[in-house]
């Protein structure tokens, strides 16, 4: 009979060991999507601000471009 409830013991603590770890995993896994979901936001964001960066880097060629050729013209 005492068998019986030291069995019943180790299946217990084995099944609340694997229910914690169970637990634990899916804790993890939910982190490393929001990880994921926070690098593809950062992605992007970096992303746009390049994008910007390079406009303003465009316009402000076309305005040098703009001001070389004013200028050559008024020399000539």
């Amino acid at each position: 009979m005492w068998i019986v409830f030291g069995v019943i013991s180790v299946v217990a603590i084995v099944t609340d060991y694997l229910h914690k770890q169970a637990k634990l995993k899916i804790e993890a896994t939910r982190e490393e999507i929001e990880l994921e979901r926070l690098k593809q936001e950062n992605f992007m964001l970096e992303t746009e601000k390049i994008r910007m960066e390079i406009e303003h880097t465009r316009q402000q060629l076309s305005l040098d471009n703009s001001y070389e050729k004013t200028s050559v013209k008024e020399i000539k």
